[in-house]
């Protein structure tokens, strides 16, 4: 595992900005396996099956500086260490391969399964990581996703309740963490995500036991409409078509609001008729 924050966030950063088999994976997780060939690129297993399902030739990575090719998906579901290809093979096809979305093998997967999500490495979310829900509503923080990123999913583990089966995660990524796992052990903070017979919901991992998060896979409708409507996308705050644009609308209001604002003029009263006008 990283020795050091900084290692981690530095090495995570440089996957972000060049194309890797596999972002979800430490990039020097081979390294710390112990597994020194500088050709060899690592990725988890359910990236390994979508590669492999792309010709690639994947490899099984065993410590001591062992390695095996894969020659069908068999190989790789039976395996319980790490995966890799060489970087030869993937510079030759990176730019045809979509990259890994971990979130839609979570989705796709016609299995019950589960997701694990771990707050994205920045600044922003450095004050929220390892903090209890008690303290998010102190503070009014909101759960967002957007400050999460999905690092790992499975099958779903067998159990008569939701909570048990969160449990159980728990104690697996503590004390028996997949090899091809690279996150932090399962914390508080962190979210895990739950498909049972189709339906997905989502726990916050909290002080203690798990508190669901019912809206923490939603988008916000206001918000899509805003990102439709709205002319500056730095002003996506729950007020639509407030940006710039509409500011300068404000300055310069239209003909017809200027003739709305106007006074009424007074009507002109009519000069009594005198009598004799009267008479005649």
């Amino acid at each position: 595992m990283p020795k050091n924050k900084n290692e981690t966030e530095e090495t995570r950063e440089v996957s972000r900005m060049e194309p890797v088999p596999d972002s979800t994976i430490h990039p020097k997780a081979l390294q710390y396996y112990g597994f020194t060939d500088a050709d060899m690129l690592p990725t988890t297993k359910n990236r390994a099956l979508e590669l492999l399902d792309r010709d690639l030739t994947v490899y099984m990575i065993y410590p001591l500086n062992t390695e095996k090719i894969a020659l069908n998906a068999e190989d790789l579901l039976h395996h319980d260490g790490l995966f890799g290809v060489t970087k030869t093979e993937w510079e030759a096809v990176k730019n045809d391969i979509p990259p890994y979305d971990i979130e839609k093998v979570f989705r796709d997967n016609p299995k019950d399964a589960y997701a694990i999500y771990q707050l994205t490495e920045k600044s922003g979310t450095v004050p929220l990581l390892f903090m209890g829900m008690d303290w998010l509503e102190q503070k009014g923080v909101p759960v967002e996703k957007s400050n999460y990123t999905a690092l790992y999913t499975g099958e779903l583990l067998k159990s008569e309740t939701s909570m048990g089966i969160l449990e159980q995660i728990y104690v697996n990524f503590n004390l028996h963490r997949p090899a091809d796992f690279t996150g932090h052990s399962l914390s508080v903070s962190d979210i895990v995500a739950l498909k049972q017979n189709g339906v997905v919901s989502y726990h916050y991992c909290d002080s203690i036991g798990f508190k669901e998060l019912p809206d923490f896979g939603k988008e916000s409708p206001l918000k899509n409409a805003e990102m439709l409507l709205e002319d500056d996308y730095s002003m996506i705050d729950g007020r639509i078509n407030n940006g710039k644009s509409a500011l300068a609308e404000e300055k310069k209001p239209s003909i017809m609001e200027k003739l709305k604002a106007m006074p009424e003029r007074p009507k002109p009263q009519k000069k009594p008729k005198s009598h004799k006008e009267m008479e005649l």
